[in-house]
């Protein structure tokens, strides 16, 4: 993939970086699963719960760095296994 494309598709998603942490979590909330940018080169899809993930994977809390907090709980999909540690 090229640098271009990639910075196309890393374009559309909103930036937790320009968004409050309460913004950020409204988006999970109202869409259920998006996918968000954190950062010039870091995006990743963010869920409400396990029912949006896929069934193998289970949820954790990571933390997204955004206007008024470098640590925003939110959580996304990640495969059993590495769930558990």
């Amino acid at each position: 993939m090229s640098v271009q494309m990639a910075d196309a598709q890393t374009r559309r998603q909103p930036d937790t970086t320009k968004l409050t942490c309460s913004q950020t979590q409204e988006l999970v909330a109202k869409f259920g699963a998006i996918n968000l940018k954190s950062g010039p080169y870091k995006f990743d899809r963010y869920v409400t719960n396990r029912n949006k993930c896929y069934a193998n994977e289970s949820v954790r809390t990571t933390y997204v760095p955004t206007l008024d907090t470098p640590r925003c709980s939110v959580q996304v999909c990640v495969e059993r296994d590495r769930n558990r540690r």
